[in-house]
């Protein structure tokens, strides 16, 4: 197996230095192609070996002004993908969020003047896969080792190791995922 390059390392650690200077606590970070866009403000603390790929589009991480973004180990963050706190995200470790997805604890704006912004935590187990463009919504949990399909919408909870999909994402199986499996 090839080592990975000094490159790879050089460029690892300016990624967190620059993180770092933002506020965010993080370990080392790795940022493939471009760096993402931050949301500053608010408490954000990255694990050991997170990803940030932006290679096409930039990913949009961060949390606003009292808000906290919680990133566990080895979580995998795709390109276009959006995760930005008004109030708590919580994402357990090895988890992968696919590219243009987006994970919400905040609509950020009043449907009409009788409904109010709704904020509610977003909590996300272990080793959860999230798919190209799956939407996760304001108070919504996802248990661990579950995988939500590409394009799905999470508006709610979803159990520990299920296949959910659609909109509103609906479980379509049960999936036997011993404990200590990770998705490589």
């Amino acid at each position: 197996m090839p080592r990975p390059s000094v490159g790879l390392y050089v460029k690892s650690a300016l990624c967190t230095a620059w993180l770092r200077a933002h506020g965010f606590q993080s370990s080392l970070v790795a940022c493939e192609g471009m760096l993402p866009v931050l949301v500053r403000g608010g408490t954000v603390r990255l694990g050991r070996r997170v990803i940030l790929r932006s290679r096409v589009a930039r990913c949009e991480i961060g949390a606003e002004r009292d808000a906290v973004l919680d990133i566990g180990d080895g979580v995998f963050i795709n390109q276009g993908a959006t995760v930005a706190a008004q109030c708590r995200i919580t994402i357990g470790r090895d988890t992968q969020i696919g590219d243009f997805a987006a994970v919400y604890d905040s609509n950020y704006h009043r449907l009409d003047p009788q409904h109010p912004v709704k904020r509610a935590p977003v909590t996300i187990g272990e080793n959860v896969w999230l798919g190209r463009a799956a939407l996760v919504l304001p108070g919504s949990t996802i248990g661990d080792h579950t995988v939500v399909a590409a394009g799905s919408v999470v508006n709610g909870d979803l159990p520990p190791r299920v296949l959910a999909a659609g909109n509103p994402a609906q479980i379509i199986k049960k999936l036997d995922i011993p404990d200590g499996w990770r998705r490589g």
